[in-house]
């Protein structure tokens, strides 16, 4: 039988929090970073649609190499900037003020091409962490095992956080639900999968990640320990306790403690300033979902309370699932023109516009901001995070085929930096015309897989497939309008290395 050990009291935690779950079956009716390591530290970006033609998508690649890699022929060569009028560049949608894309943040980037999801997801928000079962996907076979995702993986293991004495909050959500998930009984890794409920307001979120060390109440008879007998008697005595009440009340008990754990929790950090403006306020402002400014506003915001979690050590993990388009387009923004930018050149670049503004004003400032912060020995934070921006989509709305990945931070020394990467197989490709022509790559599976392994992660508390990466994997084994079989032969048995040029 699991045992729970006598707790302090839940400091702010309400009666709800504490009393015992309704369980159906009993009722009468219908029912931190080890041997003094810097702590490595992840930030998921996610946009919506995608649908960024070739051409503006990708920087060209100087002076390309080439490398044989599981039955395909990898493209690669150093990012090279180009500077013109206070603007720098690498490619249409990778462009920003030179001050902002300096070539030190050029050179602790990645641009990756050629990582699939090899079957057809429509519109997701899962599929970004690996639960590839969360999306509209009309119905597709493939697609039937839903999968914790890596931000709640890494979260709840001992090999990322060793110590968790001063972290407040495991992994902050912020954005658009759905796209972060973890069983009900993280602890145990067991019972029903549950989506992470998102937070958007930046001064809550700065709440939950800084506790001034002074503000620590005072030692009181821990209530939580007559839980802790109701459990026991529940848990052990009761002989109509159902094996699925069982859960619910071993569940509970763990977010329980975890309440306690974070209520105990005192942040490393003395003196910070509580923010004057918070994020919620901002998105309630007139015209805000038309407002590319009042946008940017909202996630630098967002973006202030990750830097004070990363640089005190309360959090270090953030998803961002980013439903705003950085646009003054009042129309329906999916029908007339993430649809319509596969054809018209003005709704590309309306699509286009809004996504280089994300990269300039959320993504660049992110990292901007983590690259000034001294995390020791010389390194920043950046230098020991990863920060990865992920479409929904490649060239075409949809379609998972060269969902653009681009990165900053080199997770300690884990990735090497600097880098355009072209994993597809030349040999093949999808649509025709050079604007959203794609070739089949290696698979997401085998990225987020690697991103596993380069935060701490052992094989056995990612791969719960056996193929070595992270979430399901089943490659197609007869053609569809979607994919041919032989695209992605053989690449799963790649899935559990470390893809070439980065590592």
């Amino acid at each position: 039988m699991k045992t729970f050990p006598r707790r302090m009291f839940l400091r702010g935690a309400g009666g709800a929090a504490l009393a015992l779950p309704i369980l159906s079956s009993l009722s009468t009716r219908p029912a931190g970073a080890a041997d003094g390591a810097p702590q490595k530290r992840l930030v998921t970006m996610a946009t919506q649609h995608g649908g960024i033609w070739n051409e503006n998508m990708w920087p060209a690649i100087g002076a390309e190499q080439r490398l044989d890699y599981a039955g395909r022929t990898i493209r690669h060569g150093r990012l090279s900037p180009t500077t013109m009028a206070g603007q720098t560049s690498l490619s249409p949608m990778l462009t920003a003020s030179s001050a902002t894309l300096t070539d030190a943040i050029v050179g602790k980037m990645n641009v990756l091409r050629g990582i699939d999801v090899p079957w057809y997801l429509g519109h997701h928000t899962g599929g970004y962490l690996g639960n590839y079962a969360r999306n509209d996907n009309n119905g597709t076979p493939l697609v039937n095992d839903p999968h914790p995702t890596l931000d709640q993986v890494l979260a709840w293991s001992d090999n990322f956080y060793h110590d968790l004495d001063g972290v407040l909050s495991r992994a902050m959500v912020m954005g658009r639900g759905r796209m972060s998930y973890m069983w009900s009984n993280p602890t145990e890794r067991t019972g029903s999968l549950q989506e992470i409920a998102p937070e958007n307001s930046s001064l809550a979120i700065f709440n939950q990640i800084y506790s001034p060390p002074d503000d620590v109440a005072n030692p009181r008879t821990p209530a939580v320990d007559h839980v802790l007998e109701s459990y026991r008697r529940l848990r052990t005595g009761n002989r109509r306790l159902s094996a699925s009440d069982r859960q619910r009340l071993d569940d509970h008990m763990e977010r329980v403690f975890e309440l306690q754990r974070r209520a105990d929790a005192v942040s490393m950090c003395t003196d910070v300033p509580t923010p004057s403006e918070s994020s919620s306020d901002v998105r309630r402002m007139d015209g805000f979902d038309f407002d590319p400014a009042l946008n940017r506003r909202f996630w630098q915001l967002q973006n202030d309370v990750i830097a004070t979690a990363f640089s005190c050590g309360s959090s270090a993990i953030a998803s961002m699932n980013v439903a705003d388009h950085f646009s003054t387009y009042e129309g329906d923004w999916h029908q007339d023109v993430a649809h319509q930018a596969d054809s018209q050149a003005d709704r590309q670049m309306i699509l286009l516009d809004g996504h280089r503004q994300f990269f300039e004003d959320v993504f660049l400032d992110l990292v901007a901001k983590l690259d000034a912060l001294d995390d020791g020995d010389g390194a920043s934070v950046l230098d020991n995070t990863l920060v990865q921006w992920v479409h929904e989509s490649g060239p075409r709305t949809h379609s998972p085929l060269s969902m653009p990945i681009i990165t900053a931070g080199s997770a300690g020394g884990a990735f090497q930096t600097g880098h355009h990467v072209d994993f597809g197989n030349q040999g093949f490709s999808k649509n025709t015309g050079e604007r959203y022509e794609t070739h089949p790559g290696v698979t997401h599976n085998q990225w987020l897989g690697m991103i596993a392994r380069a935060m701490g992660l052992e094989r056995s508390e990612y791969d719960l497939q056996g193929h070595g990466g992270f979430g399901y994997l089943e490659l197609p084994t007869q053609d569809d309008w979607f994919a041919r079989a032989e695209w992605w032969t053989g690449v799963d048995g790649f899935a559990g290395q470390d893809l070439p040029i980065i590592s």
